[in-house]
């Protein structure tokens, strides 16, 4: 690299009146930056790579909803959150440590619906790429079911089924 280098020269500094004070050597940042005929090079190939690692992030999907009439006003109600990303919803070290917001999935019913089996709110399990988990609940009575997962790191998703 050429002209990263001030010569050293005496100066006058308030702070240091009748003594010997001299300014120069290597420019800040001269050693870390690169030429600027590289710049734009370098910012396309890093926008390339932050822009493929983006679209590896784990995104949630409802798949296979399903609803079943059992009889008796019952219907058990199935589906799968399936992580369609490449990355998994948290770091296997998130698993242990109490600061990452873990999964979960939650079903709301209409007033006059009971949950017979099947947690309202449940944690889910941190999920590979392209992996998925199976959830199934057993409901009495008719109307609209709202069900809602994920965490703040993969985003929230709802979906609804009727039970009729």
């Amino acid at each position: 690299m050429d002209d990263v280098f001030i010569p050293w020269t005496e100066i006058k500094h308030p702070d240091f009146p009748g003594k010997k004070v001299e300014a120069g050597g290597i420019k800040p940042f001269a050693m870390i930056n690169p030429p600027p005929d590289k710049i734009d090079d370098l910012v396309s190939k890093n926008y390339k790579f932050i822009v493929a690692v983006a679209g590896m992030h784990p995104e949630l999907e409802f798949l296979d909803v399903k609803v079943e009439n059992q009889g008796d006003n019952i219907f058990r109600l199935s589906l799968k959150v399936h992580n369609k990303g490449v990355f998994a919803t948290c770091a296997e070290a998130g698993e242990r440590n109490m600061w990452t917001r873990l999964m979960r999935i939650s079903i709301e019913t209409a007033n006059k619906q009971q949950l017979l089996s099947g947690a309202k709110v449940q944690r889910m399990q941190r999920l590979e790429g392209d992996k998925s988990s199976e959830f199934s609940w057993l409901i009495m009575g008719k109307g609209t079911i709202y069900i809602t997962a994920g965490a703040v790191n993969t985003g929230i998703i709802t979906t609804s089924a009727d039970l009729k």
